[in-house]
């Protein structure tokens, strides 16, 4: 009983095809009895994510399971940041906005792929060296993730929240 329910909930389609041929009038169908259960859409992208949505934290955390920062990150980061990056001085760059962006083509760690920044004199090179990049850094894309994040953003009075680290390596000089 319990395959037949399992397959009517995976393969609705299916199911619905059967009901209708036997209820029209052909012979009663031998029941299926595969010897391995046919794959899933899930199967076939990696294992789906051990907690549902609704459990999802509303605050970033280490302590996540994988699947968990995977379900958080394209809950509460890739659509918001996309709208911010499109959105900067810079835009039409960030047209095709995506894990990609931040994670690279190997889906690293963001501080392993993004820029290195250089913290020199008590000041981020960055400022000096790209002037409008930094900025937009700092004023759009740094307090939207932090909120998206559900974190507070960097304060440099008390050195803690989310800042430029969160995201960047920071070389100090």
């Amino acid at each position: 009983m319990r395959n037949s329910i399992l397959s009517f909930s995976l393969f609705p389609s299916l199911a619905i095809a059967i009901a209708v041929a036997t209820g029209c009038g052909g012979g009663t169908p031998e029941p299926a009895s595969p010897t391995t259960p046919a794959p899933t859409a899930s199967a076939a992208t990696g294992p789906a994510p051990t907690a549902p949505e609704a459990a999802l934290p509303t605050v970033w955390s280490k302590d996540m399971t994988k699947e968990q920062q995977v379900a958080f990150m394209k809950k509460n980061i890739v659509g918001p940041m996309a709208k911010v990056f499109q959105g900067g001085h810079d835009g039409a760059k960030f047209a095709d906005f995506s894990c990609k962006t931040c994670h690279g083509p190997e889906y690293k760690s963001p501080k392993d792929f993004l820029p290195k920044l250089t913290f020199k004199d008590g000041k981020i090179t960055a400022f000096a060296e790209k002037p409008d990049d930094a900025k937009f850094m700092a004023s759009a894309v740094n307090p939207a993730m932090a909120q998206a994040m559900g974190l507070k953003p960097y304060d440099p009075a008390t050195h803690e929240g989310f800042g430029c680290g969160g995201c960047h390596t920071i070389d100090m000089k």
